[in-house]
């Protein structure tokens, strides 16, 4: 206790200090020793709160999307309004794996009508948020449809009583068409229906839908999804290489309740009994939309029935009302309409008569244009990062309006202005309904061209409205000059500038842009779409598309080399590696302490060999394809010398191909070995295999010992799973997790002899120390000794694909000098994927710019 009354004589600021290094297994105890424990310790328990779903079982029955663990965390802080006054930042997300970017995505509208309805929980989460007034950051990452509306609408209620404005809005995975629609002049619950999200100054949209406006014809497409409660199951990509299991139903049983209802409505009111008397297999007395909610309104009534026996919030939660609709009204009333991302007013026909209101009334695309609207004032950071704006595969291609709308979504958005903007990303390297219309660009005339030009009706071209092609001529180039104070931009490689030289007409006005960000940008994003098989070396040779090759090289030569202050350079995708080499030596001018480079195939270079020759024996066939070799010749040779800096009168120019010279670590080195603080270099095929690592390794790595100042490395390694006739994926997986320990702080190397077969190959080559044992041998070499030597050493994080769904492990240690001055791990965790809850929650804390 004497201790403790020391520690509340500190300073304020050096006991935030001290008691912010605690995690929450610390904290809770603390709370517990004295009232002034409590005030200090739960203040910091309750800072960062994440509301989450469960799966729970009853009886026979299974409800995958339990809103318990919400209700009690909302009551706790209803009940409690000083600790709710403690909140800074709130996260509300679906507890399952969200939608697989490449496989589940584009197939996701995140519109599930049965999860989260019950109006006691959303008066609840209302009141609640009245309560927390000092909340800075709102997520919502896969949040229900019907809690993204209530915090959204709640938490930038025009006339929402608070201490500090939310300043950041992360929004994932999820739909936001009434959430954040400001014009609705009724909304369900008694949802605010003014709303004002001035004050934000970062907003991310991520992997969600902001489509322009539905599809004019009414076929639902086959094979989209949505999380349901108590229906059938489907199998589902669990972000650990594999698959699991959970309740949805298909977009068309959901979206088309509405319609049968409304039927069933007529018929019933019209004394129509033909067709229940026709079927006597169907419970005609219970409407369409009564059947869709019976057993999530059910699984409601006994999550509140188990909540309100609770006697600490039984009182708390009975103010928040009973049951007091019958079945069809609650079920009529829990409905959102049958109409996902609608076209805009003026263009859509009028609605059908309907006893209740769609809740979408605006596309996504117009909203989230709204939403930048109210906050253009204070806004200081915009990313879009894979957002869906066209789904490519549901007929777009074939309708003339459709497009024309897509289109009038960026000339919304680039007709906004942010006086105080100083990051702007969009990015798009994922699939085809993330990409820009082709033939808008950064810096230059607007040319739209058609999608899929062959499909379009002849009595109605593709063209655009005269006016509408005068606004988008130079809507991005415009926008440009408008924010002259960006620090960070992120934008598709080959949608800067048009193949073609620039007009006359604007090439000053381009070269003044570029002139300020070369002297203002510190942070630079490119990437193109993923190359399925892998990207080429070069395609000086071998291209499909040329103009879209010269674009990129265009962006290297006209852009890039003009930089001057960039300090992280990020290159993603398909983008070949010649173009990714000259990037790098376009930059020479700049202080370059971060470069990134991700795709398929391994961007330092191919280590298995032609065709995956000389790793033949671990490789399933079907990873060989575009496995270019390397001229090993050449490798050797360069790749043992050191490399020489650049001269003081050198000038760049581009040389592209990938004839015999030095590897791409060599390059970087040449120009930024004194620079460079962190590399990450991620692709898995060609990458260096762990366990048998060819010879081409080495030289191909060498340069890695003269990046003196190195503190952080992420690579890919290939973990070879083969063993006894198959792969063991599944096995190895299945003992990572088993065996993960939250923090690993030592590393002893241990085999034993009595283990024979599988059970000892598992133990010595793929349990967590033995793994970081052979990162630590592998990776200590090749990295700078003086590096190693720092305080910490370098931290490495050695990135594995395995699973038969390619689920993405990574070990992060720390690898540095021991008392023998041998290469030592410091200290290790993982293996950990990307879901896992300390890398999810790092992931999201660390985001650069938000």
């Amino acid at each position: 206790m004497a201790s403790i009354q020391l520690l509340s004589q500190l300073p304020e600021e050096l006991l935030q200090d001290i008691l912010e290094r605690l995690d929450t297994s610390s904290l809770g105890p603390l709370s517990l020793v004295s009232r002034w424990c409590y005030g200090k310790g739960s203040a910091l328990l309750w800072r960062d709160v994440l509301l989450e779903d469960r799966r729970t079982k009853h009886g026979d029955e299974i409800d995958d999307h339990d809103d318990t663990p919400t209700i009690m965390k909302l009551a706790i802080l209803l009940r409690k309004p000083q600790l709710a006054a403690c909140v800074h930042t709130l996260t509300y997300r679906c507890h399952l794996p969200p939608p697989a970017i490449f496989h589940e995505l584009p197939r996701a509208p995140f519109s599930s009508q049965t999860l989260s309805t019950d109006q006691r929980l959303l008066r609840l989460t209302r009141l609640a948020v009245q309560a927390m007034t000092n909340v800075s950051t709102l997520r919502i990452i896969m949040g229900h449809p019907n809690m993204n509306d209530v915090l959204l609408r709640s938490f930038f209620d025009k006339h929402r009583r608070k201490s500090t404005p939310v300043r950041r809005l992360w929004l994932e995975n999820c739909r936001i068409s009434m959430g954040c629609n400001p014009t609705v002049t009724k909304a369900p619950y008694d949802l605010p229906l003014e709303l004002d999200f001035n004050g934000l100054e970062s907003i991310r949209f991520r992997r969600l839908p902001l489509k322009p406006g539905e599809l004019q014809s009414k076929i639902w497409p086959t094979g989209h999804f949505v999380h349901a409660r108590g229906c059938v199951v489907q199998d589902l990509l669990n972000g650990q290489g594999s698959l699991y299991w959970t309740s949805t139903a298909t977009l068309e049983s959901e979206q088309s309740a509405g319609s049968a209802h409304q039927l069933w409505l007529r018929d019933w009111d019209d004394g129509n009994r033909t067709v229940a008397e026709a079927d006597k297999t169907i419970d005609h007395q219970t409407s369409p939309l009564e059947r869709l909610f019976q057993r999530p309104h059910k699984f409601d009534e006994l999550t509140w029935s188990s909540a309100l026996a609770n006697p600490d919030f039984s009182e708390t939660l009975s103010s928040c009302g009973g049951r007091e609709l019958d079945d069809r009204v609650r079920a009529e009333t829990s409905y959102r309409g049958g109409v996902l991302d609608p076209l805009p007013s003026y263009l859509q026909a009028p609605p059908p008569p309907s006893r209740w209101r769609e809740r979408e009334e605006l596309p996504a695309s117009l909203v989230a244009i709204a939403l930048l609207q109210s906050a253009n004032r204070t806004l200081t950071s915009l990313t879009l990062d894979w957002v869906l704006t066209i789904p490519a595969t549901l007929g777009y291609a074939r309708s003339a309006q459709a497009q024309r709308l897509w289109i009038d979504t960026f000339l919304g958005l680039f007709t906004l202005r942010f006086p105080h903007l100083r990051a702007f990303q969009f990015r798009n390297a994922v699939m085809p309904e993330t990409v820009l219309p082709q033939g808008l660009y950064l810096l230059d005339h607007a040319r739209i061209q058609t999608r899929n030009a062959r499909y379009m009706e002849e009595d109605d071209p593709f063209q655009l409205h005269d006016q509408q092609k005068q606004r988008l001529d130079l809507a991005c180039l415009t926008f440009m000059e408008a924010h002259p104070n960006l620090q960070a931009l992120a934008w598709p490689m080959e949608a800067f500038v048009s193949e073609r030289p620039l007009a006359q007409d604007i090439a000053s006005r381009v070269d003044a842009v570029i002139e300020t960000l070369g002297r203002t940008l510190i942070d630079l994003r490119v990437d193109t779409l993923y190359a399925e098989n892998g990207e080429l070396q070069s395609e000086s040779l071998n291209c499909h598309n040329p103009n879209v090759r010269d674009r990129r090289r265009r962006f290297v030569e006209c852009f890039a080399a003009r930089m001057r202050k960039v300090e992280s350079i990020k290159i993603e995708g398909g983008v070949p590696r010649d173009e990714r080499r000259e990037t790098i030596r376009a930059l020479h001018a700049c202080p370059l302490k971060n470069i990134v480079m991700i795709g398929v195939s391994n961007p330092l270079g191919n280590t298995w060999g032609a065709e995956g020759r000389d790793l033949a024996d671990s490789l399933n066939p079907l990873e060989l394809d575009r496995l270019e070799p390397e001229d090993k010749e050449a490798v050797w040779q360069y790749g043992q010398l050191k490399p020489e800096p650049p001269t003081a009168d050198f000038r760049f120019e581009a040389n592209y191909g990938w004839a015999a010279g030095p590897p791409m670590l060599n390059i970087i080195a040449t120009h930024f070995a004194d620079t460079i603080t962190e590399l990450k270099f991620c692709g898995y095929k060609g990458c260096p295999a762990l366990l048998s690592p060819t010879p081409i390794t080495a030289p191909l790595l060498g340069a890695l010992k003269h990046f003196h100042n190195l503190h952080s490395l992420v690579t890919s390694l290939w973990l070879s799973t083969f063993f006894d006739g198959s792969d063991r994926d599944a096995e190895i997986i299945a003992y990572w997790l088993d065996a993960r320990s939250p923090a690993s702080t030592a590393l002893v190397h241990m085999s034993d002899d009595e283990l024979e077969g599988w059970e000892k190959e598992l133990r010595t080559k793929f349990a967590p120390d033995a793994l970081a044992w052979r990162i630590t041998n592998f990776i200590g070499p090749y990295l700078s000794e003086t590096a190693k030597a720092r305080k910490g050493g370098v931290q490495v994080r050695a990135s594995f694909c395995i699973g038969d769904w390619g689920g993405i492990f990574d070990v992060d240690l720390h690898v540095g000098k021991g008392a023998m001055g041998s290469d030592v791990c410091l200290g290790f965790k993982g293996p950990m994927e990307e879901l896992e809850s300390e890398r999810r929650r790092s992931k999201l804390e660390n985001r650069r710019w938000f």
